[in-house]
């Protein structure tokens, strides 16, 4: 340390050159202190600009929630036509796809066996009742036991019972529709022959038409009997009905429950087997419809709306009521707002924002257009 001391005394421009550096560092330490300080000055002074929004005011209607379910059309009522009696067809009243009313004939079978056993059962009947009068007399006189009585009156009983057989045989020949409806499909011809069960047309009941479909476990409590119920069929037709009937036990798989909606059709102008959109109104409500396009997420997930409150974002978390070709119906902002259509995407919940309102923005536009105009023409 001191050799070092020693040569620098010996060589005072070593001395200088020291000093000069110290000087030249300290010097250029102020100034740049001295320019940190300008530059903090200066972003303190710089003003950050607000980001602009586009905001609508949009006024809330009184909307009826509902629920909305595919189905299908069903008949009221279907049955299969069977023969009661055994016969040949001997004529066929109905065509298929014919409208038939109740009682009116369908097919009549041949009865000439039935009519020729008819006479001999009641000419039977006859003689069992001439029997029965004659051992009744001789039963008084007490020249008759009581068992030959008992045996005419088990005769006449039988002939009676083959009599009435007889006669519906021949009522049962002529097959009769039970209720109003249309003949769907027929499975015999004249000439044909029939057995007792064997299959004659298909009758279905198309006044009133019902609208099966299933009903998820959530919505179920809601819905009561005799509650409206609209339907959209894939032709485009309306149909307008009530609810007649809730299943008390859901389907084993999808846990949902069936309901049918009974819609009037007197004269059989909707089908049966066809896609319909049910629609069930519920309670009604205060919501506003917007585009799908202004709807966004926050930061935890949640479906929302940004509006602006005092030049500050908000976000209103929404409840979708319902939704139509123009749009989505939300509830749960009052029934006013001012929400924001154009930059809710660059702004969050909290934002100060510059808000330009839809009718402000319309006239800008236009007077840009009428100076550019008339710019035009002057020159």
């Amino acid at each position: 340390m001191s050799f070092t001391i020693n040569k620098l005394r010996q060589q005072p421009a070593w001395i200088a050159l020291i000093i000069f550096i110290a000087l030249c560092s300290w010097v250029a330490s102020g100034m740049l202190k001295t320019q940190n300080e300008d530059d903090s000055v200066k972003r303190k002074n710089i003003k950050i600009p607000l980001v602009k929004v586009t905001v609508e005011n949009v006024s809330a209607d009184e909307v009826t929630r509902e629920i909305n379910l595919y189905g299908r059309t069903e008949p009221d009522r279907i049955a299969t036509l069977r023969s009661e009696v055994k016969g040949l067809v001997k004529e066929v009243h109905v065509q298929e796809g014919e409208r038939v009313s109740r009682g009116q004939k369908i097919i009549s079978l041949e009865k000439s066996d039935f009519v020729s056993r008819l006479q001999s059962a009641k000419a039977t009947l006859k003689q069992r009742e001439i029997e029965l009068q004659g051992a009744q007399a001789l039963k008084e006189q007490g020249y008759q036991s009581k068992t030959a009585l008992a045996q005419a009156t088990a005769n006449l009983e039988m002939a009676q019972a083959d009599t009435v057989s007889f006669e519906l045989a021949i009522f049962k020949s002529q097959i009769i529709a039970p209720f109003d409806g249309i003949i769907n499909q027929r499975f015999v011809e004249v000439g044909d022959f029939l057995k007792e069960g064997d299959n004659i047309a298909i009758l279905v009941d198309l006044d009133p038409l019902v609208i099966a479909a299933n009903v998820t476990e959530i919505n179920v409590q809601a819905l009561k009997m005799q509650q409206h119920a609209s339907g959209r069929m894939v032709s485009g037709d309306m149909l307008q009905g009530k609810i007649r009937y809730i299943s008390s036990i859901s389907e084993l798989g999808t846990n949902t429950f069936k309901i049918e909606v009974e819609v009037p059709n007197p004269d059989y102008a909707h089908m049966a087997g066809m896609s319909t959109e049910l629609a069930l109104p519920l309670e009604t409500t205060w919501a506003m419809r917007i585009s799908p396009a202004v709807m966004a997420l926050d930061e935890q997930g949640n479906l929302g709306v940004k509006t602006v409150v005092d030049n500050h974002v908000r976000f209103v978390p929404i409840d979708i009521v319902k939704s139509d070709s123009q749009g989505v119906w939300l509830s749960g902002m009052g029934k006013q707002a001012d929400i924001i259509t154009l930059g809710h995407g660059f702004v969050r919940d909290g934002d100060k924002v510059d808000v330009v309102r839809v009718d402000e923005s319309k006239n800008t536009t236009s007077n840009l257009s009428i100076n550019g105009i008339s710019s035009q023409g002057k020159q």
